[in-house]
């Protein structure tokens, strides 16, 4: 936050202050706290007694963007003299403020409309203060658990019937286990008082048995209900929370580790589960255990009752003020536990990696790191947790001795029968045993609610904009470009003003150097982000305003690595078009010259393709990936790199199955070997972010220009490396 001094001199400013951001590093990038300040006018910089280090007229920039460094950043203003000057230096929890506020600063520079967003990502709980698992996370320890609760309870809307029957059978057999004591109690008064008879006796345990196997009964039913209920929560919160994780925007995939993702969707849900189907129960039944209990021992001998649950409150007590500490210490478990899942799961998909580079002894050190954060977060827990139980257990053993000293004089003095001893006895067993794990059932209330929470926050992210139902219509497939900017960080757009036509069947190759914004373009077009700035036509039309389900069912992209489900290759190429037949299956796999090594399969059509793919080669995955294309049959074709990482008789192949692929239909090419792109009906080259040519490939070859000398400099690498002579 600016300081006090900065906030008085801006009381009666020139101008409103558009920015107002305060940094934590100096000049000399020490800590230090530096303001930022910028209106319509100027830019300015000052130091906490409010001196001005730096002033500069918006009316003498050019623009602005942020430069990172080692653990922070710095702002650098664009002047029109073309000299670029550090405006103020910030560490890296600041750099997305300041990275919007280079945005900003350019808007203004550009007199376009300043439309920027300030909002950080919190790291810390703005209700405790206290520090969050990930950032925009849910703190612990502030989860509001009566509105988690009762979230959950709308998932019960379909098991009403149910639930409903849950609950009397709960009632039921806890009055059901209240009657043993009271049979035992009747015998013993009976021979107490010298009414030995065997009938009677027999009666009783009868009753007794009866009352047993009633119980036994319930208990079974109880479990059963519990259990399908608890399931078939559990499975539609799951499949609730994966469908929104479906529908997220692609950023947020770029920001969360897919194990981070993944355990929302499988720890979480299991917490929720084992509280649903273990803690619920448990709760619901002891809990009306308890005060039926209570009140048949005040109905009994209310003074002894009150001696012997004298150390009730105690237990509530240290149950509740143990709670919380222990429910973040295993929170904190559960943190450690994903950080190994995420570790686990990133080393095996990477175990190619892994043996190339000979580093098993350095994953196994890191993973042996996470395994013991997670030892010893373990032990803390557990060990916090048995000292409060043993506490606790300490409280009930006192319950019992009171009601042997006080209950004791009573009987001795005839003021209590041996019957009501015994069955008082009886009775504090049932109050105090389950009250004891009172606390655990309080551990896996505070662990599923804070996987509910999280399952909850995912839920109520906002989606892409697939709800919204827009234009549903055929395209042609001319696509436009009209001015258009982005950037992954908002201050230094990868494609920064770009425009170009499309005409509907024509094929477009995109070229330029690593970065310069050809995937980018593609990810535009596929409307995986969408511009900052700018607009996307197709067919004249912005492309927001269709539906982009439907949008995107006319687009089909062959990637640089195809990805393959796990199933079997005719599964994979029917993957857009499920309802399609074997023969329009095998046409688009003999299209793009898949059909031949197919057959050759012992399997053919039916071979599993293993997770991702892996039993085939690089070729025939492509080659599969194209003919998914093809049956796919789209009015919008995207090709990145697909034969970069094939031999050349297989990319052979595969040339002759793109020019099937193509024809009629609107592409979009990025290949690495740009020898490729000679059937192009235009080439694109990109620079930084911009169009440096345009124009069909003798064109730009004649031309001598940006293409050229890409071309040159490939035809020189392929020479040097024995490929062949490039161009």
């Amino acid at each position: 936050m600016p300081t006090p001094e900065t906030l008085s001199l801006l009381e009666n400013p020139d101008s409103e202050p558009l920015i107002l951001l305060e940094s934590d590093l100096t000049e000399e990038a020490n800590f230090g706290s530096r303001t930022l300040i910028v209106t319509k006018s100027a830019v300015e910089v000052r130091e906490p007694g409010g001196a001005t280090l730096l002033r500069t007229e918006v009316s003498d920039l050019r623009g602005a963007r942020t430069e990172p460094l080692v653990s922070g950043g710095r702002l650098l203003l664009r002047l029109k003299s073309g000299e670029e000057i550090t405006a103020i230096s910030f560490s890296l929890t600041h750099s997305h403020q300041f990275s919007e506020a280079a945005r900003g600063i350019e808007q203004l520079a550009e007199g376009k409309d300043f439309q920027i967003n300030l909002t950080s990502e919190r790291t810390r709980c703005a209700k405790c203060n206290r520090l969050l698992p990930e950032k925009d996370g849910v703190c612990p320890n502030c989860v509001n658990t009566s509105k988690t609760m009762l979230r959950i309870a709308s998932f019960l809307a379909p098991y009403k019937k149910q639930a409903i029957f849950l609950a009397l059978m709960a009632c039921v057999s806890t009055g059901l286990n209240l009657l043993p004591p009271k049979l035992q109690a009747t015998i013993l008064d009976h021979f107490n008082e010298g009414l030995r008879s065997l009938p009677f006796l027999y009666q009783m345990v009868g009753f007794w048995a009866i009352t047993l196997v009633a119980v036994a009964g319930l208990q079974i039913l109880n479990g059963r209900l519990m259990t399908f209920l608890g399931t078939h929560i559990s499975s539609d919160l799951r499949t609730a929370v994966y469908r929104s994780v479906e529908f997220l925007q692609l950023n947020y995939f770029d920001k969360k580790p897919v194990g981070a993702i993944a355990s929302r969707v499988t720890q979480d849900t299991e917490r929720v589960w084992f509280f649903l189907v273990d803690g619920l129960p448990f709760f619901l039944i002891n809990g009306l255990m308890l005060i039926a209990v209570t009140g048949l021992l005040l109905s009994i001998n209310w003074v002894l009752a009150l001696c012997i649950l004298a150390p009730l409150p105690l237990v509530g007590f240290i149950s509740v003020r143990a709670w919380k500490p222990i429910s973040n210490l295993f929170h904190r478990v559960s943190q450690k536990m994903a950080r190994v899942h995420m570790h686990l799961n990133e080393s095996l998909t990477g175990i190619r990696v892994v043996k190339a580079f000979a580093k098993e002894d350095h994953e196994y050190e890191r993973f042996q790191k996470r395994s013991n954060e997670l030892r010893d977060a373990a032990a803390r827990a557990d060990m916090t947790w048995y000292t409060a139980f043993g506490v606790m257990t300490l409280c009930v053993s006192l319950g019992t001795v009171i009601h042997w000293s006080v209950g004791g004089y009573m009987l001795f003095t005839n003021r209590l029968s041996l019957g009501e001893f015994y069955m008082i006895h009886a009775y504090l067993g049932m109050v105090y045993g389950p009250l004891q794990w009172f606390a655990q059932v309080n551990n896996w209330f505070s662990r599923a609610m804070a996987g509910a929470e999280r399952i909850f926050e995912i839920m109520d992210m906002t989606p892409e904009p697939a709800a919204r139902k827009g234009l549903n219509q055929v395209v042609t497939g001319a696509v436009t470009f009209e001015s258009v900017r982005f950037g992954y960080d908002k201050s230094n757009p990868v494609i920064n003003g770009v425009s170009f036509d499309v005409k509907a069947g024509e094929m477009i190759g995109l070229v330029g150097h690593s970065g310069a914004g050809k995937s980018t373009t593609i990810n535009l077009l596929s409307r995986f982000y969408e511009p900052d700035a700018g607009r996307i036509l197709v067919d004249g039309i912005d492309y927001r305003e269709f539906d982009l389900r439907g949008y995107r069912s006319q687009i089909g992209i062959v990637l640089q690595e195809p990805f393959l489900f796990h199933g079997t290759i005719a599964e994979n190429i029917s993957y857009g078009n499920p309802g399609a037949s074997l023969e329009e299956i095998m046409e688009a796999a003999k299209a793009a010259n898949a059909h031949d090594f197919i057959l050759g399969k012992p399997d053919g059509y039916d071979t599993m393709v293993g997770e991702r793919g892996s039993r085939l080669s690089g070729g025939e995955k492509q080659r599969i990936s194209i003919a998914r294309a093809i049956l796919h049959n789209p009015r919008i074709l995207i090709l990145d790199e697909a034969t970069s990482s094939v031999d050349v008789e297989t990319e052979k192949q595969i040339q002759v199955a793109i020019q099937r692929l193509v024809s009629g239909r609107t592409t979009f090419a990025i290949a690495h070997r740009l020898s490729t792109l000679r059937n192009a009906d235009r080439l694109i080259v990109l620079e930084r972010g911009k169009i440096a040519e345009m124009g069909t490939h003798e064109e730009l070859m004649t031309k001598k220009g940006a293409f050229y000398k890409l071309v040159q400099t490939q035809s020189q690498i392929n020479e040097i490396i024995g490929i062949g002579t490039g161009a």
